[in-house]
């Protein structure tokens, strides 16, 4: 997979998992949605959310790495 469809990929993953994870912590208060109320879901969607951005964010650090090495190099041509 390419890195930018890769980063898309992982904060669509993160993103979907807090709102799933927003949707039952409010089921769990209003006493709906009641089959899908267990600790280990939510839990299971936090650890998700958290290694997705983690990965993404050490995409975005490697990239911003890479353009920094590459503008060092351009100033030191000149």
């Amino acid at each position: 997979m390419q890195p930018l469809k890769m980063k898309k990929a992982l904060k669509i993953t993160s993103t979907v998992s807090v709102i799933l994870f927003g949707i039952l912590w409010l089921a769990s208060k209003f006493d709906f949605l009641t089959a899908y109320q267990s600790p280990e879901i939510r839990n299971l969607l936090v650890l998700v959310y958290l290694i997705t951005r983690l990965k993404y964010f050490q995409m975005s650090v490697k990239d911003k790495d890479a353009e920094i090495q590459e503008l060092k190099l351009k100033l030191e041509e000149k």
